[in-house]
């Protein structure tokens, strides 16, 4: 198994166990990426769905070098410094100089070569966490709407537009960033409906407890914290969820 050749700290103990329950590669096509890179992407991918973002990018930091044959993994790179860097520059208030990183990951992602549909998804939910952190949501939902639409040509050719998230998980995230739990709720349920994971788990339970739903939101968080406990059971998701569940029993 190629998993075995790529070298991982300690904090991403339990990666393996999540990558070998996501579906492998699509068959029927002539991969187009090499093994090694496709372990790499499938386990990042994982540690996302746990909600585990640092781990993530841990995961693909370092392995997309100038001149990879795996236009996909130079994709999920910069769209996952892009998608940290934007959660950062929203705690300074989302100054064009906190937004600086942003930046650079979305101009750099117009010349990552052949993957440009993917490129071009990246650099649409890149824009949108941007905007986000700026709390502009009447321009959050065009980007947001952009990167649906992306999304969408991407499903007809049997392709998943995933980095850095899928485009429900991701407005998820973005409208909670802003505070809109009504919309972010609509779209964690919407992600739940297609994929089940921690992270949606979580969303959903986060969404739910502002919009004054203890019941919903304890529902959310057990089933967010079984989800996180079978590859990080001392992760952020599992941590955050058992916290919660404490309130629950009262």
């Amino acid at each position: 198994m190629v998993v075995c050749c790529i070298r991982m700290s300690p904090n991403v103990t339990g990666i393996l166990l999540l990558w070998t329950l996501l579906p492998g590669p699509r068959a029927g096509r002539e991969p187009v990426c090499p093994a090694a890179a496709v372990a790499v992407l499938e386990a990042a991918e994982a540690a996302v769905l746990s909600g585990e973002f640092d781990v993530a990018f841990e995961l693909l930091q370092g392995r997309a070098t100038p001149g990879s044959a795996c236009a996909e993994l130079a994709v999920a790179t910069r769209a996952w410094a892009g998608w940290l860097a934007a959660a950062s520059a929203a705690l300074l208030g989302g100054s064009a100089h906190a937004l600086g990183g942003v930046r650079a990951q979305w101009e750099a992602l117009g010349s990552t070569g052949p993957g440009a549909t993917d490129s071009a998804y990246a650099t649409a939910l890149l824009r949108a966490a941007a905007v986000a952190a700026q709390d502009e949501r009447d321009e959050l939902q065009l980007w947001v709407e952009h990167a649906r639409d992306l999304a969408a040509r991407r499903a007809l050719v049997k392709e998943r537009a995933r980095w850095p998230l899928s485009i429900d998980l991701a407005e998820g995230e973005l409208w909670s960033g802003v505070d809109d739990y009504e919309l972010a709720e609509a779209s964690y349920t919407r992600a739940l409906a297609e994929r089940d994971s921690a992270l949606g788990w979580r969303g959903l339970a986060r969404a739910r407890d502002r919009r004054g739903n203890r019941t919903g939101a304890c529902a959310a968080y057990r089933r967010a914290l079984d989800l996180a406990s079978a590859a990080f059971p001392a992760g952020v998701v599992a941590t955050e969820a058992r916290g919660y569940l404490l309130v629950c029993e009262r």
